[in-house]
């Protein structure tokens, strides 16, 4: 099997979202020799658009793209030890969080994937995170975008909270809010630079926000 059949394996496994075809192959071409920013290129950052194309035509759903974050997240987690091995330059830092008060992390997690299967580099805080948190990590790791997530109306006077905090103490990141519960008024209440219902247009506005820098 040549290099590019196992990229266009690799690619599939993680279009159709299957995690043990992906890992096979990512590990195949590992032991070819690909070199690791090909692998990146070619066919996760591929993978993950192909996927994300998918479901803005409507061939895929919420689950579909939850089965190619899986498989992108562990395909991620095989590749970015070589990554740092080899100093490649992420595309970007991003910051990602849950506010305090809200448990849910399924957009979350969506993101964070489809962000590292982009070539992101990705700090994620969790959930029922505090502002104080956000503004702590970010004041000492200085990303480019901070994303907030949440599903629950009561989270949003919390990421009001948090965005007011993080421009007070002159924090200067791009500010992402996302989650069913927003809207364009919404946004503009909480102080954040753009907002998303939808986790793949989420990744789209980071990439968006990045090329503006």
């Amino acid at each position: 099997m040549n290099e590019d059949e196992i990229l266009e394996k690799l690619r599939n496994g993680i279009v159709e979202g299957i995690s043990e075809e992906a890992l096979d192959f990512i590990q195949k071409a590992i032991d070819a020799n690909i070199d690791t920013k090909q692998i990146l290129n070619e066919a996760i950052i591929r993978g993950a658009e192909e996927v994300g194309m998918r479901y803005e035509k409507g061939e895929y759903f919420l689950a579909d793209m939850l089965l190619a974050a899986d498989a992108i997240n562990n395909c991620m987690d095989v590749l970015k030890p070589k990554l740092v091995e080899e100093k490649h330059k992420p595309q970007g830092k991003v910051l990602i969080g849950t506010p305090e008060g809200d448990l849910h992390d399924i957009g979350k997690s969506l993101v964070i994937a489809l962000l590292q299967g982009q070539g992101f580099e990705v700090i994620d805080l969790g959930v029922d995170v505090p502002p104080e948190k956000f503004v702590e990590v970010a004041t000492n790791e200085n990303p480019d975008i901070i994303g907030i997530s949440g599903l629950l109306t009561v989270t949003i006077s919390k990421m009001v909270e948090t965005v007011a905090m993080l421009k007070r103490k002159g924090i200067k990141a791009k500010i992402v809010v996302g989650g069913g519960i927003l809207s364009e008024e919404s946004c503009k209440h909480i102080g954040a630079d753009v907002w998303t219902k939808d986790g793949w247009k989420g990744v789209k506005l980071i990439k968006n926000l990045m090329e503006v820098n």
